[in-house]
Parts: C-alpha cells; structure tokens; sequence
C-alpha cells in the first residue's frame, strides 16, 4: 500500500496485528520438529521405496525436549509459542533490544547464539536488521545447532547459511520465507535434504482470514457509528 499516497488522499489505512500469530507459531513449531526428526528427507527416501535410515540413525534425529530455543525477538508469535516449547520440555530464551519481564530469560544476541540448539528469528526486516544472521552469526552458533525462519527471508544472509550448512556447522534449517521470493525451484538451498522448506504459507490458515475479516469489519463499523478506527497506520 502506498502509505504517504493514501496520507496526501485523506485515506485511512489500517492493520490487523497478531490476526495470524497462532498460524505462524504453529508452523514455527512445526519447523522445528521437522528439522529435528529429518522429517523432508525421510519421507522423500519413504516415497523414493527406502524403507531403510542411511548412517547412524540416531545421530541424525533428535528431540525437541530438553534442547535450548532462542527466540530471536518477542512479539505475538514468540510470546505464543514460548509457553509451548517450555510445556514440551525446551530451555526458551530470547533476545529484544529492551528486556522484558517473564519467565523467559533474556540474553544478548551474541549469548544466545552461542547457547541455543535452536534459533528461531521473529523480526521485522528493517535496514538495521537486513542480514541479521550473516557469517559471522553463524559462526557464532553451537555446532549442530538448527535455524528456523518464518519471519523475512531478508533477515538470513542466504550464502552464508548455505555455507554453514555444507560445512555441518548448522544441523538443519526450516524456513518459510526467503530472500527472492518465489523461491527458484534450481535454488540451492532446495537441493539440501537437511533443509525443510514451505513456501511463506506460516500464515495462510482459513482461521487467519476469519480474524482479519473480523477486525476489517469492526473497523467498517466503525466508520458508519463515528468511532476511530482500530490499528491505523495512516
């Protein structure tokens, strides 16, 4: 939308903030156990007729429990799914510019780079954000660590990651958004069987639409009874 259009034209302009929080949490989660169990990788070899785990099986698998998790920001999909992770037995941290109280310890980023088995990004692109997790962040990480972002692509330095991941620096990766979007289908990180990959669709439930709807409705009501508007923008 053309914000300072819509300001120059008197026309309000308004969001829908954390409408699609528990969509993209869930996903998050599932992101994160999929990376965990190679769950991409064995049900193409399932469909491919391998019944079969090539290598050691249970150095290539893991669980959730007992993992650390750092969340990178801690907005309303992170402040969903923290309460999840420590239910299924994970060690959550998280990192913002300014600490907040919870039950959730907070780290510098650097910190929690270092000490999370599990990093998950919850942030805005923005300029001071843009490449976030670039190769010296990765370098940064426990080795065997896993990455999941189902925030913006723009915040991962994709060749790095590539790098971290053939070196075996990073375990795996579950990402749901990416820095050229559609996604080439000759894109290397597809080729990579630890990678799960969706394509931006964290947010994309029919339960997500209703919630929209709803606000958008209350704000046309809104309108018509001389009330302000809710999450406007402009």
């Amino acid at each position: 939308i053309a914000l300072e259009a819509a300001r120059a034209a008197g026309v309000a302009v308004c969001n829908a903030p954390g409408t699609n929080a528990r969509a993209v949490a869930e996903l998050t989660l599932m992101l994160m156990l999929a990376a965990l169990r190679r769950a991409g990788q064995l049900q193409a070899r399932l469909r491919a007729g391998h019944w079969a785990v090539p290598g050691p099986v249970q150095e290539q698998l893991g669980e959730l429990g007992g993992r650390t998790v750092g969340l990178v920001g801690f907005g309303a999909v992170p402040a969903l799914l923290a309460p999840w992770l420590a239910a299924m037995g994970a060690h959550v941290v998280h990192h913002t510019r300014t600490p907040r109280p919870g039950p959730f310890e907070h780290l510098p980023l650097d910190a929690l780079l270092e000490r999370s088995d599990i990093v998950s990004l919850h942030l805005p692109l923005t300029p001071q954000t843009e490449g976030l997790l670039d190769e010296r962040a990765f370098a940064r990480m426990k080795p065997g660590a896993v990455l999941v972002n189902t925030a913006r692509g723009g915040l991962v330095d994709e060749a790095a990651l590539l790098l971290a991941l053939h070196s075996g620096r990073l375990r795996a990766a579950g990402l749901d958004v990416y820095a050229t979007e559609p996604l080439p289908a000759d894109h290397p990180l597809l080729a990579l069987e630890q990678v799960v990959a969706t394509p931006h669709t964290a947010w994309m439930t029919p339960e997500t639409l209703q919630r929209c709807l709803a606000v958008a409705l209350d704000n046309a009501c809104a309108v018509r009874d001389g009330r302000g508007l809710a999450h406007r923008v402009v």
